[in-house]
């Protein structure tokens, strides 16, 4: 776990540099521990540090088999629908929103349980075939349909960087979604969460705007 806590120190240095360079408040940049293969002990050791409050589960059913309802979860990585059952209720976000017939399910689960489900919608940002997400372009429109689901609500956007560009595209393809997330925060006060950026992009993610990480291997390690 040492090892945990030295990784987050040395984190958090470097977006403290960059947000003095910058002129960006550090406090509203959260860190989300992207979980996939830890244990729960580390979660639980990490969360009592108290800096990393909430963890990202890519796939339900490992979700399952670690949830815990001490500890703050997100889902972040794409969602199937006969899998809603599973998640609604028990997660803070719901970070991959890209569908009508997703946004279907959630509402009906949400509806059955008396809850509202919070979720991010999730944008495609390079315009990538084989990843999930909607072009940023379509966002605005997407919204507008979710306004008809009561049990839904939307608070921001999630997006993923295309893999092997350079920074220069990366940072096109960041401002894009920025831009876009400034349109309807601008007119939508619960629009609040800009979640962009992972363990090889948070610093340029941060920096185009993004005020949610979602941190694996840089946090954690190589993987098990």
């Amino acid at each position: 776990m040492g090892n945990v806590i030295d990784n987050l120190n040395q984190i958090e240095a470097k977006i403290k540099e960059l947000c003095v360079k910058k002129g960006i408040d550090f406090n509203s940049i959260e860190l989300i521990g992207a979980s996939k293969f830890r244990t729960l002990e580390t979660l639980k050791q990490l969360d009592a540090d108290g800096r990393v409050k909430t963890f990202g589960e890519n796939k339900v059913q490992e979700f399952r088999d670690k949830y815990d309802e001490t500890l703050t979860w997100d889902i972040i990585g794409q969602l199937q629908t006969n899998k809603v059952k599973y998640v609604v209720g028990k997660v803070r976000y719901i970070s991959s929103l890209d569908r009508l017939s997703l946004a279907d399910e959630i509402e009906r689960v949400a509806s059955n349980r008396g809850v509202v489900q919070k979720c991010l919608i999730e944008v495609n940002s390079g315009d990538e075939e084989c990843k999930g997400g909607i072009p940023a372009n379509e966002v605005e429109d997407f919204l507008d349909k979710l306004k008809s689901y009561p049990h839904i609500k939307v608070v921001g956007i999630m997006a993923v960087a295309p893999q092997g560009v350079g920074e220069a595209e990366l940072k096109k393809c960041f401002k894009k979604v920025s831009e876009v997330f400034k349109k309807i925060a601008c007119k939508n006060p619960d629009f609040k969460v800009l979640s962009m950026g992972m363990s090889e992009d948070f610093l340029t993610a941060i920096e185009c705007g993004s005020n949610q990480v979602r941190l694996g291997r840089i946090l954690f390690g190589d993987r098990p």
